[in-house]
């Protein structure tokens, strides 16, 4: 409370200040408004992330679940406990609470910088990495993750597997840009209507973006959710205009064990890929609802 009430102090004295000169009065307003946005954006808190597998399915067995490819042709899916992924970075680039904020706050810039503006989420600001808006802030831990389809916590549509995380302890004030996501390897060992498939996916990656305004702000009770739904790796999608149908061409495969890589079945392993970088598909920050807090 101190500190905003200092910040309106100064931004009143800002607008009622004459300065030494016509022609200096704008650079001095900014390198004022800029040191007075440099102390309040060193402030950081404590923030935790909730990275979850289901199903949406509402259910607890998020380990089983039927799609239909095309509809109404149904395929029943096991995923078995084998499955693994493992994890190598999850960071999140943060931007400042509002458009003025958006300015740099490097030690070399404070008394120069001209003021910025930005798109509130969504897109980073171009910053040095060491201003706080300018960092990526690492909140998965990197390792194996196995029986990623275990019923250990709840949400709002039923059971979930909730990953382990680290909480990053310095975020600054202000809205989520983006989370980004990397592995080493995603195995899936499963059954498909009895049918035994495994999938090898390599090292990849994938950035989140936010559809509304997720904000860090002091007085936060929740941790933030990021969304990871296995049952829609392999879900129907359409693709400018065509179908694309993962299930139904894996079952004219059928019978027989089946291996998907980047080596066998490679139209399947395609397809699998492009679902994975689909937006909202697979990775997703969860919507926004009036007094919901995300």
């Amino acid at each position: 409370m101190k500190n905003h009430m200092a910040l309106i102090l100064c931004l009143g004295l800002v607008s009622q200040c004459t300065f030494g000169s016509v022609g200096d009065r704008e650079e001095e307003k900014l390198v004022i408004l800029q040191n007075l946005i440099f102390f309040n954006n060193n402030q950081t808190i404590p923030i935790g992330t909730n990275l979850r597998s289901y199903d949406d399915q509402a259910d607890d067995n998020i380990n089983q679940f039927s799609l239909t490819s095309p509809s109404p042709t149904s395929f029943n899916i096991s995923i078995q406990s084998s499955t693994y992924i493992n994890w190598e970075t999850g960071s999140y680039r943060i931007n400042p609470p509002s458009q003025i904020l958006g300015v740099s706050t490097t030690s070399s810039e404070r008394s120069t910088a001209v003021a910025k503006t930005h798109t509130p989420y969504t897109v980073p600001l171009d910053l040095p990495a060491d201003d706080l808006y300018g960092k990526t802030y690492p909140f998965l831990n990197a390792g194996t993750i196995s029986n990623i389809t275990q019923f250990n916590s709840t949400m709002e549509t039923g059971a979930s597997f909730l990953f382990s995380n680290t909480k990053v302890t310095n975020m600054p004030l202000g809205v989520f840009a983006l989370a980004n996501v990397s592995w080493e390897e995603i195995y899936i060992r499963m059954t498909v209507n009895g049918n035994d498939i495994t999938i090898l996916l390599p090292q990849g990656n994938k950035i989140i973006t936010p559809k509304c305004k997720i904000p860090i702000k002091n007085g936060r009770s929740g941790n933030v959710e990021i969304l990871f739904s296995l049952s829609s790796l392999f879900q129907d999608r359409t693709v400018s205009g065509s179908p694309v149908r993962f299930l139904q061409q894996l079952s004219a495969l059928f019978p027989g064990p089946i291996v998907i890589s980047k080596v066998s079945n490679v139209s399947l392993y395609n397809i699998l890929q492009q679902n994975l970088q689909a937006e909202d598909i697979v990775f997703s920050f969860p919507g926004c609802f009036p007094g919901v807090e995300r």
